[in-house]
């Protein structure tokens, strides 16, 4: 994405008003067609395309501006991950929280391991430094990318258990299909995958 220079201020503005408006329509929710419309509103809105046109250069330039940038952090800054997520009204659980309802209460982080791109950790039971496992968690629809770095350690000899998290969001449940697709995969790939129920 090209580095422009649009000042602090007004990018905390309106990447504020974005993620405001994002979760009064339940971005996580919402079909490619009524996201190509809500990029067409903000583009259009006065208080956040208007507000980034002399910055941008050109209003062809908005879209791709807060698709590449803002929404495409969204998932991450709702988690509290991420320069933008400082700018979210509407928290989700956290990956510790994930982790914690997901794994039971004896889990933590390894210190220095968390990574955003997907978003997943080490993690070890407590007191028990030499009981460690990977952990990555994100949305049905990034399924792909959640086993991805899995398969890149089985692929360099990496021998520590993989547990694959997938979001279940209560207003659009996964179906026993995409359940059944998952667990294939999972024996496949020799991972386990758990589910975390979110509302």
């Amino acid at each position: 994405m090209t580095d422009y220079k649009i000042p602090t201020a007004v990018e905390a503005a309106v990447v504020t008003r974005l993620y405001e408006h994002a979760g009064r329509k339940r971005w996580t929710h919402l079909q490619d067609a009524d996201r190509t419309r809500l990029y067409q509103e903000w583009t259009d809105d006065p208080d956040i395309g208007g507000r980034l046109i002399d910055f941008l250069g050109q209003s062809a330039n908005v879209r791709p501006w807060i698709k590449d940038g803002p929404m495409k952090e969204y998932e991450r800054s709702r988690r509290g991950l991420g320069k933008y997520a400082q700018y979210v009204q509407q928290q989700a659980a956290t990956l510790e929280e994930i982790i914690d309802r997901s794994l039971g209460g004896e889990w933590e982080i390894v210190p220095g391991s968390k990574k955003l791109k997907p978003i997943r950790a080490s993690v070890r039971r407590v007191g028990r430094e030499d009981e460690e496992l990977h952990f990555v968690t994100g949305q049905a629809s990034q399924f792909k990318h959640l086993v991805w770095p899995a398969i890149l350690d089985r692929a360099n000899g990496e021998t520590a258990p993989w547990i694959i998290c997938v979001v279940d969001p209560f207003l659009n449940p996964l179906t026993r299909e995409q359940k059944a697709e998952h667990a294939r995969l999972a024996k496949f790939l020799g991972v386990r995958v758990v589910y975390f129920d979110e509302m």
